[in-house]
């Protein structure tokens, strides 16, 4: 491998080297402050919506240790080519052959969200090419009502209904509820907002296959056994806190961190409390207890985090109406309620349709429903949060604190 030397963050964004590996394009940049570099580098692999420029940060901070290596496989980041076919597994072992290619060391890869499944499977399937490896934003496990809300994204996308699907990513990018903590500002989610609102084709079709390809994966048959270090955002709903503790401890030597005022996107919402762990594990030293905005789980406490990450309580009005999209309606008591789902109880026929449902009661604006579970305690249900001033009314309901004016712009 010839790292370059020059880095500066203005190079995350010119044209990425590009290794084919029986057909397929794999876009990487390499740098180090040497060029001929023999230490185990750094590998990152990032998520949906993000690019070699969304690490600019961390590549500045781990060069002073590490040699560093951003990789685009296809369908990710900066690499446009498309490939429906090959699964998780196939794409991580991809990874495998960039690093045969190239006469790498072991790797330490950093995945995040979509590239936390592929880094994951890299070290699971290929121990002897992986060293250590650092995870956040787990999202394989396919948690029913995550693959639901996944699965309702996809079909809008279908249906052409960006806008919808724009602020259903964003809710569950973003946790709205806690937007004080995060310090996520207006101007960050609009932003964001509109890059999701703006995907184009290409970009909409490389999503929908990333998303199929988290749909169809069937769990992991075995797990990393490198040391493994997963980062959990305490807030974060749409991979949470139990599913990452849960990976670790089915890992050889697996730890997790609860990084403090953070959700999804806890690398970028808390860089310095997530740096100041990843430093010590990449570099081989102990992790404390304790650091700066985070809490390292005891291995006991692994496995008995509470699974609920909102509270759920039955509403002063529990009385409203279940209306779908043919016409039908049918009156329903409000067992438990919060922003993210709820429990209801009604006289409905046992078959449900599956989309095009609304809820109405509270005072509150139409709610887009997706039943998640219906049996003899009820129907259980998310929120689709498709549409931004039905969420933020839900929030200002269920949340005594009050929401930023823009918490679902």
């Amino acid at each position: 491998m010839h790292y370059r030397t020059d880095y500066s963050a203005a190079l995350l964004t010119a044209p990425a080297s590009v290794v084919e590996i029986a057909g397929w394009r794999l876009h990487y940049q390499a740098y180090s402050t040497r060029q001929a570099d023999t230490r185990q580098p750094v590998l990152l692999l990032g998520g949906a919506f993000q690019s070699f420029r969304s690490f600019a940060a961390e590549v500045d901070e781990l060069l002073a240790e590490h040699p560093v290596i951003l990789l685009d496989l296809p369908s990710q980041g900066g690499n446009l080519q498309l490939a429906p076919e090959l699964s998780l597994e196939q794409l991580a072992d991809l990874i495998a052959d960039f690093a045969d290619e190239l006469q790498l060391p072991a790797l330490m890869p950093i995945g995040l969200s979509y590239g936390s499944a592929l880094a994951a499977l890299f070290a699971a399937r290929h121990p002897r090419r992986c060293a250590r490896l650092l995870l956040a934003g787990i999202t394989a496990f396919g948690r029913s009502g995550a693959r639901l809300m996944l699965e309702e994204g996809l079909t809008l996308l279908d249906e052409g209904r960006t806008g919808e699907f724009a602020q259903g990513a964003l809710t569950g990018l973003l946790n709205p509820l806690h937007l004080n903590d995060t310090g996520i500002s207006p101007v960050f989610r609009k932003a964001l907002l509109r890059q999701i609102q703006r995907l184009n084709p290409t970009e909409v079709e490389r999503y929908r296959q990333n998303s199929r390809r988290l749909l169809a994966f069937g769990g992991f048959t075995a797990h990393p056994q490198c040391p493994t270090l997963v980062l959990a955002g305490e807030h974060d709903h749409f991979t949470q806190p139990w599913e990452h503790a849960h990976f670790a401890a089915a890992c050889d030597q697996g730890e997790c961190a609860l990084i403090h005022q953070a959700d999804h996107l806890a690398q970028f919402e808390r860089r310095e409390a997530c740096a100041a762990l990843y430093r010590p594990f990449l570099g081989e030293r102990p992790l404390p207890l304790r650091g700066p905005g985070s809490t390292r789980l005891p291995g006991e406490q692994l496995l008995t985090l509470e699974k609920r990450s909102e509270p759920r309580r039955a509403p002063r009005q529990r009385h409203a109406l279940l209306r779908h999209a043919e016409g039908r309606q049918w009156p329903a008591e409000l067992c438990e309620l919060g922003f993210f789902g709820g429990l209801l109880q009604a006289d409905l026929p046992p078959e449900l349709p599956s989309r095009g449902w609304q809820l109405l009661g509270n005072g509150l604006p139409p709610q887009h429903v997706l039943p998640l579970r219906h049996d003899r305690h009820g129907l259980a249900f998310v929120f689709a949060h498709t549409d931004a001033d039905a969420s933020q009314a839900l929030a200002e309901l269920t949340q005594p604190i009050p929401l930023p004016a823009a918490a679902c712009a």
